[in-house]
């Protein structure tokens, strides 16, 4: 009789059955159990509490698209303080520049902080109804705002008188201050220090059309100052035989090339004698030379 391959022993047998049994029962009693003791557990609700959990998070981590603005009844812009215009929704660092220019130009008018870059204009639109402007504080405390600038400041009035009462005081582009020019309309303190710094490199304006070469500084703007302003021929020359490399490169019209050279060749001939020599320089073309000749001097 054939011998079979692999024989148990009783002992072996028994020992493998009651382990076998005993691996069923620790993977089959727990479910077992769940399927007779179900839990008291809903869990569409708990999906339904965590995805709105999950939307209140996401929502939160989202940038607002508006600033949620806390309104007076009325109140006088300039007795705001700095935390006030945080509340209404300013960061520190705008409501800080906003304080600098009320305390150098103050806060006059609806239209004027229009113009101001900081203060955003959405909540400008949701406060300006509850805005009110101090009628004797801007005559006190901008008594030379005024001054400078009577024609702008009494517009209204001047539209009731007659034609004959209507010239208007233009303002000096040569000599007018940032005040003066905050005061025209359309221009902010921003675009004011451009045209004084402008001018200051340039030595003087001596046309009202070298507003277009500032840069930022729209067509439409300036037709809109236009006739509010007038250029006195108040030129600080450049003495071409002693000006230094330094203050030549800036002005507008010469490169640092070009200024270089005037220098190289004011060394060469021991001085100018005359203007037209600097046309010499093969850098220095016609154009440039009669733009830039108003501003030169021996």
């Amino acid at each position: 009789m054939k011998q079979p391959f692999f024989k148990m022993s009783k002992r072996l047998e028994r020992g493998t059955i009651f382990w076998l049994t005993i691996c069923i029962l620790i993977v089959f009693t727990p479910r077992v159990y769940m399927l007779l003791n179900p839990p008291e557990l809903s869990y569409y609700w708990e999906y339904n509490i965590a995805q709105k959990a999950f939307k209140q998070r996401f929502q939160a981590s989202l940038p607002s698209t508006k600033t949620k603005v806390q309104l007076w009844k009325s109140c006088d812009p300039n007795q705001l303080t700095i935390q006030d215009w945080q509340k209404l929704g300013l960061s520190p660092k705008q409501a800080a520049s906003l304080m600098k220019y009320r305390d150098k130009y103050g806060l006059h008018s609806l239209e004027q902080m229009q113009q101001i870059r900081v203060l955003d204009q959405y909540i400008l639109n949701q406060i300006k109804d509850s805005l009110r402007f101090e009628k004797a504080a801007h005559t006190t405390t901008n008594e030379s705002y005024q001054k400078a600038s009577p024609t702008i400041n009494n517009l209204g009035k001047q539209n009731a008188q007659t034609p004959a009462q209507r010239e208007i005081k233009k303002l000096d582009l040569n000599s007018a201050s940032i005040e003066e020019l905050v005061a025209l309309p359309g221009i902010g303190s921003y675009t004011a220090e451009k045209i004084i710094q402008y001018r200051q490199r340039l030595g003087g304006f001596i046309s009202l059309d070298q507003l277009h070469e500032i840069k930022g500084l729209h067509p439409e703007l300036i037709q809109k100052i236009a006739p509010f302003l007038v250029c006195n021929y108040k030129i600080q020359p450049l003495a071409l035989n002693t000006v230094s490399i330094e203050r030549l490169k800036q002005h507008p019209y010469l490169s640092w090339n070009q200024a270089n050279s005037i220098v190289k060749m004011r060394q060469q001939l021991s001085g100018f004698n005359s203007i037209e020599q600097i046309k010499q320089s093969v850098l220095i073309d016609a154009q440039t030379f009669e733009k830039l000749k108003p501003y030169l001097s021996l």
